[in-house]
């Protein structure tokens, strides 16, 4: 592989802006879709892999600066879990990109029977799964992640809103800014990304520390990108937890990545990189490129640097990342 015949199709020229382009000029469909769900008590999100770690900072954002309950559930979590609250009162946000996840959908029917809410989050409106829900909606891009995230942040922050939290307004602007903030980051990560990727080679396993809104970004990393994506171990681990197993495993020529955010854990943050820098720890510290960012805005601006550091690692290591060896061959 090289890098003048390789790129996956979500990193190629203009992916990234037509994607925000085309979920912005559906503003309005996304304000009626929160119109018709926010009537509801209790909202519960499904999607599994990447349609699991957009979930988190939604969460967050709920849990952070509202009193409305706000769960995420990976597909076979929701069905093991059957939560007793999925009711006539509660609607369900179904996320997958091509709509047809199994369990997912599976998920969907369940809540359907239960006499909820719901609506499909998929590329595509007529998708498999767009079909079945109550109401769809299709990012329409290929940029996957920033599509699911910029949609989710719309619908829910027109939710939130329309419940009486100023964070709803907040959220919808985050987005409203993306076209402007995060274009001109990617050169910038570009840049920094390919001698990064050259530097860890030889890695064969990495520890992705995030927390708060950054969380499901961690898992996303570490499990999406370096496991399924680039053949290689890794283990997402939280801020708030590190003192707790990781500090002993964190010993010198480790290779760790460190999602820095913007809100209070900044000093915690802060005081775990400097001990690991002093450990001899290979640490990569991502922190928006230095920008003065909502920190609602860190899930974006952190994952444009790290998609990019994702490719160049595969380049390092000749993985085509639209390949695997097992995820599209074995059935569950």
């Amino acid at each position: 592989l090289d890098e003048a015949t390789y790129r996956p199709y979500w990193l190629r020229d203009g992916v990234l802006e037509s994607t925000l382009e085309t979920v912005l000029s559906k503003m309005e469909e996304l304000e009626a879709l929160a119109e018709a769900l926010s009537g509801a008590s209790r909202f519960y999100m499904v999607g599994s892999g990447g349609s699991y770690s957009v979930q988190h900072p939604i969460r967050y954002a709920a849990e952070k600066h509202t009193d409305v309950p706000v769960k995420g559930f990976s597909g076979w979590e929701f069905l093991e879990m059957r939560p007793s609250g999925v009711d006539e009162d509660a609607a369900c946000v179904f996320i997958s990109h091509s709509g047809t996840t199994k369990e997912v959908l599976r998920g969907l029917e369940w809540a359907k029977e239960r006499g909820a809410a719901t609506l499909s989050l998929t590329e595509r409106t007529d998708s498999q799964m767009g079909k079945a829900a109550r109401h769809s909606f299709g990012y329409e891009g290929k940029a996957v992640t920033v599509g699911k995230q910029t949609a989710l942040y719309l619908l829910f922050g027109g939710i939130l809103g329309k419940k009486g939290h100023p964070v709803g307004d907040r959220m919808i602007e985050v987005v409203e800014g993306l076209p402007r903030l995060l274009p001109p980051m990617v050169l910038q990560a570009k840049k920094s990304a390919k001698p990064a990727g050259l530097d860890l080679k030889d890695e064969d396993e990495f520890f992705v520390v995030g927390g708060g809104v950054n969380w499901g970004l961690a898992y996303q990393f570490a499990v999406c990108t370096l496991q399924e994506m680039c053949w290689v171990h890794a283990t997402p681990i939280d801020f708030s937890e590190w003192r707790h197993g990781p500090l002993e495993i964190f010993t010198p020529g480790r290779a760790a990545v460190f999602l820095r955010g913007k809100g209070s854990q900044r000093e915690n943050e802060e005081n775990i990189i400097e001990w690991c820098r002093g450990n001899g720890v290979n640490c990569l510290v991502y922190d928006s490129q230095g920008r003065d960012v909502d920190n609602l805005a860190t899930p974006f601006t952190l994952f444009v640097e790290l998609e990019w550091l994702g490719y160049y690692l595969s380049l390092a290591k000749n993985r085509d990342m639209e390949h695997w060896r097992h995820y599209d061959k074995v059935t569950f």
